[in-house]
């Protein structure tokens, strides 16, 4: 039988055509081995449901703080009922590393594009936290690389997994609510320069592995609470590190924006400035003929 019979002869049965695991780069067990690079509260949610899937393995952790980092690995091991799970303070362990197949990315935004790159240059797949850069230039560099590189990037946003927002977008989508003339979205403001006030340092962070691309300065708790925390961190609220509520919640709202005006494939053909120029509301972005402006309701917006 040559390859297009048995093409041919798989589709009329319905059997599903099986590649043996090494064309996917997977170990010979057939499982996909995965790295975790940052483990603070996105990191422990993903995990669980990373260790709940059958075709995947963790097989290393990573984390600049010891106490988070141990957690991580005990919590694998003690799943998969043996030792053997890597921990890791540098990133490059797991980005570098031959037996993994694919990269999680949960660390600050600062950090995010240094290691996307580095996982892809080293033949990786990747699963990266939103929003996926810190910049827009960071963004064009991480765009051209992935194309180069042919590996699959994908980025965690969780609204397109909830039956609420993809109603309505499916209703949007559809014409059910007519026309859309205009929108809203409303998530806050941008994030502002770090102001905080040095702290004490503890044994047990490399701080300075913590700050890497982003401008030298003294510890603060606000930025990296030590040991495995329960709260969303808020480096986010700060430039340096992450973009405000704009790159935290504007990145869900407005993809939700992009869905249910049918954009994904193009995105915004502009984008407007507040009245001033520090008005935290009042920017805008324009699809096509219809401006979405922020600053007003909740969440997302239609008309």
């Amino acid at each position: 039988m040559n390859r297009r019979s048995l093409l041919k002869k798989s589709a009329l049965f319905g059997a599903p055509f099986v590649l043996p695991s090494n064309v996917w780069g997977a170990e010979a067990n057939g499982k996909v081995n995965v790295g975790f690079i940052g483990m603070g509260k996105r990191a422990q949610g993903l995990i669980r449901e990373f260790l709940r899937q059958p075709e995947v393995k963790i097989v290393a952790v990573c984390d600049v703080d010891t106490n988070r980092r141990e957690d991580a690995k005990k919590k694998v091991d003690t799943h998969y009922k043996n030792n053997d799970c890597a921990a890791h303070t540098d990133f490059r362990k797991i980005t570098t590393d031959p037996a993994i197949d694919v990269v999680v990315v949960v660390t600050p935004d600062h950090w995010h594009t240094i290691q996307i790159l580095s996982a892809i240059e080293n033949g990786k797949d990747v699963y990266a936290e939103k929003p996926l850069t810190h910049n827009i230039r960071e963004s064009v560099l991480l765009m051209e690389a992935v194309q180069k590189s042919g590996r699959i990037v994908q980025t965690g946003s969780q609204q397109r997994s909830s039956r609420e927002f993809r109603a309505a977008c499916e209703l949007a989508r559809n014409g059910v609510i007519g026309k859309i003339d205009h929108g809203f979205v409303n998530f806050g403001g941008p994030g502002k320069p770090c102001d905080l006030p040095e702290e004490k340092g503890e044994a047990g962070l490399d701080w300075d592995f913590w700050l890497g691309p982003a401008p030298e300065r003294a510890y603060n708790s606000i930025l990296a609470p030590r040991g495995v925390h329960s709260h969303y961190p808020m480096w986010r609220m700060y430039t340096e590190y992450g973009g405000g509520l704009i790159a935290d919640w504007g990145a869900h709202h407005l993809d939700i924006v992009q869905w249910a005006l049918g954009k994904d494939e193009s995105g915004p053909t502009a984008v407007k400035p507040p009245g001033k120029q520090d008005d935290e509301k009042g920017a805008a972005v324009v699809c096509d003929d219809i401006i979405i402006t922020h600053g007003q309701g909740i969440g997302v917006h239609l008309v």
